[in-house]
């Protein structure tokens, strides 16, 4: 008996994972799978009910939950997520402020759980200071150290991104994926100078992907700075020397120059 549970389980976790909801809760509601069972089974009905964007019945499912295990928090952030998803912001603080309330505050996951959660309904502040709090008990932790700077984007603290993007160059290696958050985070905050050099630094990258990346990076400081590079005459100009011009035109405020033989002017656009 206790295989045949366990391998319904699988057939319902496999149907989840497929995205079909309806097949999975059908196979669940049609086992009596007991205690053993039991709290994973109201794992994913309130996943498949959230899959289907039922959120009155993931909430029923999520309460009954909560009354069997009071301090689980999984539960805890699900009830908030489905409050925040069906439009009852209020009830999703109210929800948020009680599993502030049970979580272990030794509990560096738990921590950062309420601070991602806080995030997702817009409780900015909120979700800093638990991010905060999970830095504190594991400073080199490379996920909150992601969570801070996903919350400084929210906040449009330039500053925060930037120090995060630092912290993040420090604990990844050269991966280049990697590499491309810490690349994001010095673009959006503007510190363009920050975003060449991480560039210039990566030396994995291949001509194609140095001139996208630079590309990029040209691009957003052209949007930001609502400026185009205008010549005295056609030339083909490298992206190397657009970024210097570019550089030199934000951090020297220089206008005018030549590159490649002709005269350049730095010119607003409209």
């Amino acid at each position: 008996m206790v295989i045949n549970l366990k391998s319904k389980i699988e057939e319902a976790k496999k149907e989840f994972d497929d995205e079909n909801y309806e097949r999975a809760l059908e196979i669940l509601d049609a086992g009596n799978f007991g205690e053993e069972y039991s709290k994973l089974v109201l794992i994913l009905k309130i996943g498949c009910l959230r899959g289907l964007k039922q959120f009155d019945d993931a909430l029923d499912v999520i309460n009954s939950a909560i009354e069997k295990f009071p301090y689980e928090d999984f539960f805890w952030a699900r009830k908030v997520e489905c409050h925040y998803f069906n439009d009852e912001n209020d009830a999703a603080i109210n929800a948020l402020d009680e599993f502030e309330r049970i979580m272990d505050r030794d509990d560096k996951d738990a921590i950062l759980l309420v601070s991602n959660i806080s995030h997702l309904i817009g409780e900015n502040e909120r979700a800093l200071k638990y991010c905060d709090m999970a830095l504190a008990i594991d400073e080199n932790w490379i996920e909150a150290v992601d969570q801070k700077a996903m919350i400084a984007s929210s906040l449009r603290d330039y500053d925060m991104m930037s120090d995060c993007a630092d912290r993040l160059l420090e604990l990844y290696d050269e991966d280049i994926m990697k590499v491309m958050i810490p690349l994001m985070l010095k673009i959006f905050s503007k510190r363009y100078d920050d975003a060449l050099s991480i560039i210039n630094a990566v030396d994995v990258l291949d001509d194609e992907h140095d001139l996208l990346l630079k590309s990029a990076l040209f691009n957003a400081m052209s949007e930001d700075l609502r400026v185009k590079i205008g010549t005295s005459s056609p030339v083909e100009i490298t992206m190397d020397d657009a970024l210097g011009i570019l550089m030199d035109y934000h951090y020297g405020g220089e206008q005018l120059g030549k590159v490649c033989g002709v005269d350049y002017m730095v010119l607003k656009s409209r």
